[in-house]
Order: C-alpha cells, then structure tokens, then sequence
C-alpha cells in the first residue's frame, strides 16, 4: 500500500462531499420555491404552465383541422393509384377534407376565445377581488364571550 493513499484520499473526500451536499440543498431550494409558486397558483386560482397539458382542445381541434384532409388527400391518392382516377374519390375527399377543415378551425377558435375570454376574467378578478379575505377569528361574536 502506498503511503500517498491516505492523504489522496483525505483531499478527494472533501472535492466529493461538498459539491454532492451544495447539489442537494440547491435542489432543496428549487423544490421549495416551486411548490411556493404552485400553492400561490392555486390559491389565487390559476395554473401553471407546465401543468398544463400539451394537447389542449384547442390543438386537437387544430391537428383534426389538419391532419383529416391530409389523410383523406393521401387516401384519395392511393386509391387513384390502385383503381384509377374517378371523379367520386376525389369529389368525396374534397368533400370530407373541407368539411372537416371548416369545423375544425370553427372548434379551434372557439377554444381560443374562451381561453383568451378566461385569462382576461382571471386577470379582472385579481385585480379586483369580489369578496374580501379577512380571517374569522378577528371578529368578536356575542355568542363566544359566555
């Protein structure tokens, strides 16, 4: 055994601890000011953005909006490509594909609307509370004095 050992060792011990025990009271730190936020959301009636999923109603209406007339343009296609061209599959294709464009651009703004006409109402109601917050032990109530 070498006798450089002990002191190399003794010196790496503290390069290994002391990152390792400041990572995890940044993360500590990090874990408290998130739930901090998330209970200030949720007290003032909010979400957070992250807790929000990704696929909305609005971006389902959105990918519905887009992906049906792809798909029935690329079946339309194939079948050409099988039987031949026909006025009947590629007349209902483009029946479908515009039917299905206007109702999802018409659900996806509806959507839209309603999340803008929510954020705003959120907005207006924190900047003017409708009720008041007072705790109900301040007040002195006849019936608790005896």
């Amino acid at each position: 055994m070498s006798p450089l050992l002990i002191p190399v060792l003794g010196i790496l011990v503290p390069i290994v601890i002391v990152p390792t025990a400041l990572g995890l009271k940044h993360a500590r730190l990090v874990r408290e000011l998130e739930h901090a936020e998330r209970m200030k959301a949720l007290e003032v009636g909010r979400t957070l953005p992250q807790d929000e999923p990704w696929w909305s109603p609005a971006k389902v209406c959105v990918a519905i909006g887009a992906a049906v007339p792809i798909g029935s343009m690329v079946t339309a296609w194939m079948a050409s490509e099988s039987l031949g061209y026909k006025d009947e599959i590629w007349g209902m294709s483009t029946a479908v594909a515009l039917s299905s464009l206007v109702c999802g651009s018409v659900l996806a703004s509806k959507h839209f609307r309603h999340k803008a006409e929510a954020e705003a109402l959120a907005a207006s109601s924190a900047a003017y509370p409708a009720k008041a917050r007072h705790d109900a032990d301040a007040f002195d109530v006849v019936g608790t004095r005896g």
